[in-house]
């Protein structure tokens, strides 16, 4: 079944930033697309390459742009997965600041046939995480689809941070919170829930080596697989490892790629960024409150509608 996504961001910039951001193709190549050509006058809005997911070609990356009202509000159609999607972007400005609201209509569910096909949601969430830190002057983190993940996962980034900086944001409950659960009150141990999706599954803690590593058990569709963060501090950085084992060799993993990348990116945001940091408020649901943190929960009625008025 098709569905509708709700995002909303606040951004450190003004209208005219954040809008030359998102048109700019210099700009876009910097923190969304491999390739772009947009163009108001001809009324494109193309993006293609191997951060696009399919990683379309240019013939296949063309879309049309519906509606470009400067400093305000853009909409552009998108073939995702087969299926004729739109996204429609709303800029306002607040306290020096400038609220981004995000729809994208008419996401396709995901196949059957490809159960861990990546999440849109977890894909929008990179994006915005790297429109902040474009703006910022922030190197940003990339999502590579042109290759698919099968079996086990593992891969580095690089943070701006002492390693008990990265230790707190994966152990701290008040941190906890602000990213990955909404239900922490206390710090892990070994036996330990480190979060709780119900049906879906929970992550136990297995290993804990202060600020050095967590391992965390997770069933996965009747496979027991353990989530490993590995960290080492060099200097001013220091490097966070994430590794995910225990699938089958032939099992796709790019569901579980998208949704680690995105929180990385978090993770690396909110040591760089300390208090300033906050994700991209997601429209929810009874059914999907579980799987967010408490922070976007508490968050629910800052996001504007899509009337004019509310933009204004």
């Amino acid at each position: 079944m098709a569905k509708v996504m709700h995002m909303q961001q606040t951004l450190p910039a003004s209208v005219s930033e954040v809008f030359n951001a998102l048109t700019n193709n210099d700009a876009l190549q910097q923190w969304f697309a491999e390739h772009t050509a947009v163009s108001i006058e001809d009324g494109r809005y193309d993006f293609w390459g191997q951060y696009t997911p399919e990683t379309p070609n240019d013939a296949e990356g063309r879309h049309e742009l519906q509606i470009a009202q400067t400093g305000s509000r853009l909409r552009f159609t998108w073939l995702l997965r087969g299926t004729d999607t739109t996204v429609d972007i709303r800029l306002t400005e607040r306290n020096d600041k400038t609220i981004l609201g995000l729809w994208h209509y008419d996401i396709p569910s995901i196949p059957q046939a490809e159960p861990d096909c990546y999440s849109m949601g977890d894909v929008w969430c990179l994006w915005l995480d790297n429109l902040r830190r474009y703006l910022e002057g922030r190197p940003v983190t990339r999502l590579d689809f042109s290759t698919s993940r099968m079996g086990n996962l593992s891969t580095t980034i690089e943070i701006d941070g002492s390693a008990a900086d990265v230790w707190g944001v994966l152990t701290d409950p008040s941190q906890r919170n602000r990213w990955i659960t909404n239900d922490a009150n206390e710090e892990p141990s070994v036996g330990a829930s480190w979060v709780d999706w119900g049906e879906h599954g929970g992550l136990e803690v297995l290993k804990i080596v202060a600020e050095k590593e967590l391992s965390l058990g997770w069933k996965i569709g009747g496979e027991d697989t353990v989530v490993t963060w590995t960290l080492e501090e060099s200097g001013s950085q220091t490097r966070l490892t994430l590794s995910h084992s225990g699938f089958a060799p032939n099992r796709h993993s790019d569901g579980e790629w998208g949704g680690w990348m995105s929180f990385l990116a978090w993770i690396k945001s909110m040591v760089e960024m300390g208090s300033d940091w906050l994700p991209p408020v997601t429209e929810l649901t009874k059914k999907t409150l579980l799987f967010y943190s408490a922070v976007i929960v508490a968050q629910q009625d800052t996001l504007l509608g899509d009337s004019d008025d509310e933009w204004r």
